[in-house]
């Protein structure tokens, strides 16, 4: 449940207390609480790619369906999808990201030789 809440507030995989983004689209690269690196390898994020993908697939299909169903003209239809997906995209940006990296932190978990040595003993 700790883990669902840190997602949630957009906190650090490892101590679950620490800021990731510091704006709309901006990451830290560092932990400001563990000093853990977010981007544990180049290409790190491409699986929160796939699912952000997903998420995405799942909010519009239902609204294409709606549209359809209604029968709305392909121009109301495409309006509203442009607009659903533009305003989403900051959200499913930055969830894909930080449930990435907390599903990557629970498969294979950042140990205290990981980290940086001056913020080994304040996590663990």
């Amino acid at each position: 449940m700790q883990r669902i809440w840190a997602i949630l507030l957009r906190r650090c995989p490892v101590c679950l207390q620490g800021e990731v983004f510091t704006s709309l689209f901006g990451m830290h690269t560092h932990c400001p609480r563990c000093g853990v690196k977010y981007e544990r390898e180049t290409g790190y994020f491409l699986n929160a790619m796939f699912i952000g993908y997903a998420a995405g697939f799942l909010v519009l299909v239902p609204t294409a369906l709606l549209l359809a169903w209604l029968n709305v003209s392909i121009l109301v239809f495409s309006l509203a999808i442009i607009l659903e997906t533009a305003a989403l995209t900051p959200f499913l940006f930055r969830y894909a990201r930080l449930i990435w990296m907390h599903v990557d932190q629970m498969l294979d978990p950042r140990s205290p030789q990981n980290l940086p040595v001056d913020r080994r003993s304040s996590l663990f």
